[in-house]
């Protein structure tokens, strides 16, 4: 079992942080869908909150081997079109074609994202896993078959905070839904506490070697791994949300 340090342990807990929250709504009022919002509220409402999933992967020999060489994602997570000429029908393609026909980049989310991330004082194995998860969430899409509609943000955001234990992911799934609600759809409830049940029974994703899958067929994927697909459930579409005036296919 790696070794976790007092600064692994005091670096990942969980704690508010009211200034990120008020900041955040403020860019909110301004412009619903600066992504930097989204951000500033993920780590005001406790971001940091990586504590359970970093002792879960140091007492797993993969976690531990992850951990000790940093072993980083795929380069095409963060850059899709590493993927376009991949076979059709496997996992790089079809990650890619999903990034394509949003018109999401990985890229500028995970950049976004460090801005406030690279200003906290976590350790480096904290950072390490919060890059991996962090970086992970559009591959995490595609497997699982939850949409980057309001409702799908909802399902994911909430299987997310089953496999990581990070509090701020379950608060953002709350939140996603209440937003949701307000606009008459109160099903998003149910969908967002679906997706955690499907986070709570699906293989760990954290511990997974993506590189030798890749070029494999997805459907081939999820059987190896142990992932099914999401239930089905009712889209929504938002346009004031955050990185929503981005995406190439609008509602």
């Amino acid at each position: 079992m790696n070794k976790l340090s007092k600064e692994d342990l005091k670096s990942s807990r969980w704690r508010f942080n009211l200034k990120m929250l008020r900041t955040a709504a403020q860019i909110r009022q301004r412009n619903p869908n600066d992504f930097q919002s989204a951000t500033l509220t993920f780590f005001g409402l406790g971001g940091r909150d990586d504590a359970s999933i970093i002792k879960r992967m140091s007492r797993d020999a993969e976690g531990q081997r992850l951990i000790r060489e940093r072993q980083a994602l795929p380069e095409g997570i963060l850059n899709p079109h590493l993927y376009q000429d991949y076979p059709t029908g496997s996992l790089g393609r079809c990650y890619f074609e999903h990034c394509d026909l949003l018109g999401l980049d990985p890229n500028f989310i995970s950049l976004e994202s460090a801005k406030v991330s690279d200003t906290l004082p976590i350790s480096d194995t904290h950072r390490y896993i919060y890059y991996r998860h962090r970086d992970s969430h559009d591959l995490w899409h595609v497997l699982t078959g939850y949409g980057t509609d309001m409702a799908g943000e909802a399902a994911i955001i909430g299987w997310t905070y089953a496999q990581i234990g990070n509090r701020a992911y379950g608060l953002i799934a709350l939140l996603n839904a209440c937003l949701c609600a307000k606009r008459g759809r109160f099903d998003v409830f149910k969908t967002a506490w679906s997706g955690y049940l499907h986070g709570r029974n699906s293989p760990l994703l954290m511990l997974v070697d993506w590189q030798k899958y890749m070029d494999k067929p997805i459907d081939f994927v999820r059987a190896s791994i142990g992932l099914s697909l999401a239930s089905p459930y009712r889209k929504f579409h938002m346009q004031d949300a955050p990185g929503a005036d981005k995406l190439k296919v609008k509602p």
